[in-house]
C-alpha cells in the first residue's frame, strides 16, 4: 500500500530535523500493516536508521510520533512519543 504524505512542518520541527540528519519522506510504500484507523500516518521522516510517523493517539486523540517496526513481516508502530524531544531521547 502507498502512503501519500504531508511535508508541511513547523519551523521548530525543520530545525530538528535538520540538526538531526533526518529525510523528509513524502510518501511510502509498505506491504502489510497492522495499523488501527487512527495510526494512518500523516507525515513521516527517517530519524538515523528509523521510521518515524505522526499518527493519532487512540486514547488521547491527540497527535504523536511513533517508531515503524516490521515483525515477521508486518508493519506496525512500536513505540510512541508525545514531541519530537521525548522522542530524541528515548531513541
Amino acid at each position: 500500500m502507498k502512503y501519500k504524505l504531508s511535508t508541511d512542518y513547523t519551523a521548530e520541527e525543520i530545525g530538528f530535523l535538520a540538526r538531526n540528519n533526518c529525510e523528509i519522506l513524502s510518501e511510502i510504500r509498505l506491504g502489510k500493516t497492522d495499523f488501527s484507523d487512527n495510526e494512518t500516518p500523516r507525515r513521516m521522516f527517517r530519524y538515523g536508521g528509523e521510521y518515524i510517523a505522526e499518527i493519532i493517539d487512540g486514547e488521547s486523540g491527540e497527535t504523536v510520533w511513533a517508531v515503524l517496526s516490521k515483525f515477521k513481516g508486518v508493519y506496525r508502530f512500536t513505540a510512541y512519543y508525545s514531541d519530537l524531544s521525548s522522542l530524541r531521547n528515548g531513541l
